[in-house]
């Protein structure tokens, strides 16, 4: 029964809507463009936090930095300290919450190819460093485990390297001389182009650590400088560092406040950046939303003509029976399926507009379900709020001077 008589209503405000179908369209326009204008902005800046947030993971949104620093009367100073052992590295890479690990070791060594010599930075690491920086090989293979283990003589080229040694000659199996020593190129790094200060970031040379070591005579451990480690995701990031540092004061036994290591990440960086994103939505959201309140304005307009122009009709239901809850509810339907209405509408011109501005910008337009079910519920929530007034008036009729009405 209660079906029945929803459904009835249902169908009736549809006739009514449909008799004047211009009329109905122009006053959904305002519901129309809000709804689009809200689902544009939410897609637009779902994919730009998309975006963000993979950049971010690539400049180490997950990286934890390990650093040794040493002790002075007024205070510490980052730099040389006590190194890490192998032991140490390997009890913090077996963490469950630890995903890749890639000790740092630096200098700075004549190389030369044929007749081009010129003094390039070097850097040490393992095979983990291209997983940590999200920096793969344009050409050839990347370091190895077996060349780590081995203290291989090969070499992983920038590419500003690249181009300057072997211009437009491919460079894997060729010979460069690191400090008078022979290493074979085995890869090419793809480009990271300049920081925003201005640095070259593809102006190196990547080396296994323990070749690097040995190259300057030292040992395998000596002089990492940096032990950069990634996390298995950035909720765990936190717990991470929380276990490495119980690690090295417990092999090194020292106390809270007496430690000779530093950590940092970029976690705080990152939620910083992320929270600007989510507020600046929030923002565009809710003055694309100013327009559904007029949307709804309009609805309540029209309805409010209607009920002027359907006095009689109104009248004569009262008369034969009808109760003002039945008046209340047939004119809310009708200004829920208007509203409704222009929400379907909306939503689809929104989803195509978003795909093409995304097309046009360059980065994902994401359109969520949960953005089009928020649109439908909101854009039958104003039609229900604004048709409110309309319809008590409605109900509130004196059935013999409304169907006197003219």
């Amino acid at each position: 029964m209660i079906r029945k008589y929803f459904f009835s209503n249902i169908n009736e405000a549809r006739i009514n809507l449909f008799r004047n179908k211009t009329r109905t369209l122009l006053t959904s326009l305002g519901i129309i463009i809000g709804i689009t204008s809200v689902i544009i902005l939410i897609a637009i800046t779902n994919g730009a936090r998309s975006v963000i947030e993979t950049q971010l993971t690539s400049l180490g949104a997950k990286t934890i930095m390990l650093k040794p620093f040493v002790r002075t009367a007024s205070g510490f100073s980052t730099g040389r300290g006590q190194s890490f052992s192998d032991n140490e590295l390997k009890l913090i890479k077996d963490l469950d919450s630890i995903d890749y690990l890639a000790p740092i070791v630096k200098d700075s060594q004549e190389v030369s190819y044929r007749s081009i010599s010129n003094v390039v930075a070097l850097v040490g690491t393992n095979s983990d460093f291209s997983a940590i920086n999200d920096w793969k090989t344009t050409s050839g293979s990347f370091i190895t485990k077996n060349d780590v283990e081995d203290g291989s003589k090969v070499c992983v080229l920038g590419l500003t390297n690249s181009r300057r040694f072997f211009g437009a000659e491919d460079p894997i199996g060729k010979k460069i001389r690191i400090n008078g020593i022979p290493h074979i190129v085995i890869g090419v790094l793809e480009a990271k182009g300049l920081t925003p200060g201005g640095r070259d970031q593809d102006d190196f040379i990547l080396l296994p650590y323990t070749s690097l070591n040995r190259l300057l005579f030292r040992a395998d451990m000596d002089n990492i400088v940096t032990v950069l480690m990634s996390s298995r995701s950035s909720e765990e990031l936190e717990y991470a560092k929380f276990s490495i540092k119980k690690i090295l004061r417990e092999t090194r036994n020292i106390n809270t406040g007496g430690d000779n290591f530093d950590l940092s990440s970029y976690e705080g960086v990152t939620k910083k950046i992320l929270n600007t994103t989510k507020i600046l939505r929030i923002l565009l959201t809710s003055i694309a939303s100013i327009s559904l309140i007029v949307g709804g304005i309009g609805i309540m307009n029209i309805m409010l003509v209607s009920v002027t122009e359907r006095t009689k009709e109104i009248g004569i239901r009262i008369t034969i029976g009808a109760k003002s809850k039945d008046i209340v509810f047939q004119f809310l339907c009708e200004s829920a399926l208007l509203s409704l209405f222009g929400g379907v509408v909306g939503v689809l011109l929104g989803y195509i507009i978003s795909q093409i501005a995304s097309a046009i910008i360059g980065w994902p337009a994401i359109v969520s379900l949960t953005s089009v079910f928020i649109a439908f519920f909101f854009s039958g929530g104003i039609g229900i709020f604004f048709g409110i007034y309309p319809a008590f008036k409605a109900s509130k009729l004196d059935p013999i001077m409304a169907i006197r009405n003219e």
